[in-house]
């Protein structure tokens, strides 16, 4: 029995570790430079839209999009396209008791009430559908500066 309760008690510890791994932390972002990196590669269910994906994905890679977190829950955000002078702007973010980021809307990126979960050294997106919880891999935000 007591084996049994020493097992049980190492799963819990175990699943707690791996899920904290996912929690935000201000520490994790005050002070950082995160890049917006669009990846559409996994979206293409045929040919058709593998070909018209890689026309819109060789755009994409023309927009750059960066955020810097601040004290106080600012940010400022970046966004250059094409060799354009990049537009500074703004913006607030908060975290959850949950560990979850939220991102304020800007001229420049629009949140949609998403959900920023940590993945490493990526912050990914999760929409809510039908009260769960979706992750989105198609845009991510890749930490370039501490």
């Amino acid at each position: 029995m007591k084996r049994f309760l020493m097992i049980l008690t190492l799963i819990g510890f175990t699943a707690t570790t791996v899920q904290s791994q996912d929690r935000v932390r201000e520490r994790d972002l005050v002070g950082t430079t995160w890049k917006m990196v669009f990846d559409l590669d996994e979206e293409a269910d045929g040919a058709f839209e593998r070909v018209i994906l890689n026309a819109v994905d060789g755009l994409l890679d023309e927009i750059d999009i960066y955020f810097e977190f601040h004290d106080d829950n600012e940010m400022t955000v970046w966004a250059g396209a094409f060799g354009d002078e990049e537009e500074e702007e703004d913006g607030e973010w908060y975290i959850n008791g949950r560990g979850q980021l939220f991102l304020d809307d800007t001229d420049h990126v629009d949140a949609d009430d998403n959900v920023w979960m940590r993945d490493g050294d990526r912050l990914i997106p999760f929409e809510r559908k039908r009260g769960r919880l979706v992750r989105k891999d198609e845009v991510y935000l890749k930490r370039v500066r501490k």
